[in-house]
């Protein structure tokens, strides 16, 4: 005859099993979404490009193919595809400008200057830049930056260009036509390069540029231009200051020395991604221990991880600037969160869908977990897109509140 207490144990065991599996909650696959879903009518298709219609969500991000006639293009996040397409617009109105004959007369009328200074800095740059630095303090602050400093990113140009003044022009042509001059798109930069280098060339300004270009100013803004935070910011002058400022900016704000240093030199962000991250955190007056932030990203290695944790860094900011004050940053596990006064702790992601699969349940319970060890009074994610019922039955289980589509309201 079983004993009382082993029947007991066996029963409770039967309960406890049933118990988790009724609420043991299945995973879901990724979903694929329809391009027409996700974005407005007039970037699914225009005269110079083509949205996929099928659009695989990766549990996290959108990822979009976008055809044209400069090839196909990838974007792993419903911002980047904003981006190439606005991309491919200004690659069209390039093409128009080269090819035309406005153009091609005002290189003449300007008359072609030689390129042997060029020239001459690639074969003996020393010589050719002997006297020329001396006596100039701005020039010799952003050659110190060039040449110990700092070290320029993966998306620059090459120092030579950038001393003959090459790199200038382009960066202001970049901007007459809307566009990122750093940005990470390789058939956009060959383009520039071309009309940079005829140009420069030609001693063709910005301005006279700004004329030639069908429709005028502001024909497909890549985003840029409108972030609040790149407002007062002249993409057009060197990397090197804007490096060295990024650096100071932080210091002032109190990040240490050595690792401000450290992620300024991070070559794999490019100086507008830098930049963008930079003014977020030091808008956040009153947000302390900024170095937790700093230190989680200073050694990204990954482009489409700097793209998203500068957009981490424009929401933290945002949250500051347009929901509520932010007391401190605090490492979250292998991510990062804010405290606000109350000691609620707030995430932020700039994630387009989130999925509830295997991996996602893992990082959910690893910052369920962390948020608890804080200890936090209550925790907010905010995404800037959507989560999914999953996800959503997840979250409202661990007691988490839900914020989505956070992009416009906290002015992104």
């Amino acid at each position: 005859m079983p004993h009382p207490f082993a029947s007991s144990l066996a029963v409770l065991a039967v309960l406890l099993l049933s118990c988790a599996a009724a609420h043991a909650q299945p995973f879901e696959t990724p979903p694929t979404f329809k391009a027409q879903s996700l974005l407005p009518k007039d970037l699914l298709s225009g005269p110079d490009f083509r949205v996929d219609p099928e659009v695989r969500n990766d549990g996290y991000l959108n990822i979009y193919v976008i055809h044209s006639p400069y090839g196909d293009f990838k974007a792993a996040s419903t911002a980047l595809a904003r981006t190439r397409i606005a991309e491919i617009r200004a690659m069209s109105k390039m093409d128009q400008v080269a090819g035309s004959n406005a153009f091609a007369s005002s290189l003449a009328d300007k008359g072609k200057q030689t390129l042997q200074g060029a020239v001459d800095l690639v074969t003996d740059p020393l010589q050719t830049l002997g006297g020329a630095l001396s006596g100039v303090g701005k020039l010799f602050v952003r050659a110190q930056e060039n040449l110990a400093e700092s070290s320029p990113s993966k998306w620059e140009d090459s120092r030579a260009a950038g001393l003959v003044g090459f790199s200038k022009t382009k960066r202001d042509y970049a901007l007459r036509f809307g566009v990122d001059p750093y940005s990470t798109n390789p058939v956009l930069q060959q383009k520039l390069d071309a009309l940079s280098e005829a140009g420069y060339a030609g001693s063709l300004t910005g301005t006279a540029l700004q004329a030639l270009i069908p429709g005028g100013v502001g024909i497909a803004v890549s985003g840029v231009s409108t972030t609040a935070l790149m407002q007062g910011v002249d993409l057009t002058v060197p990397p090197g200051d804007l490096r060295r400022q990024n650096r100071e900016a932080l210091i002032q704000a109190g990040v240490p020395k050595d690792l401000a240093r450290l992620f300024v030199n991070n070559p794999e962000f490019t100086p507008t991604q830098q930049t963008v991250l930079t003014r977020a955190l030091t808008s956040m007056a009153g947000t302390a221990d900024k170095a937790e932030f700093v230190e989680f990203v200073a050694e990204t290695s990954d482009q489409d991880v700097c793209l998203f944790r500068q957009r981490m860094a424009e929401m933290y900011a945002g949250y500051a600037r347009e929901a509520g004050a932010l007391a401190r940053f605090v490492p979250v596990g292998r991510f990062v969160g804010a405290l606000r006064p109350d000691g609620r702790l707030v995430l932020a992601f700039p994630l387009d869908y989130l999925a509830y699969t295997a991996a996602a349940a893992s990082n959910l319970d690893a910052l369920d977990r962390a948020a608890r060890a804080l200890p936090a009074s209550g925790v907010e994610l905010w995404l800037t897109g959507k989560a999914s019922p999953g996800t959503k039955q997840r979250l409202k289980r661990m007691g988490w509140t839900l914020r989505e589509d956070a992009a416009g309201r906290l002015g992104m």
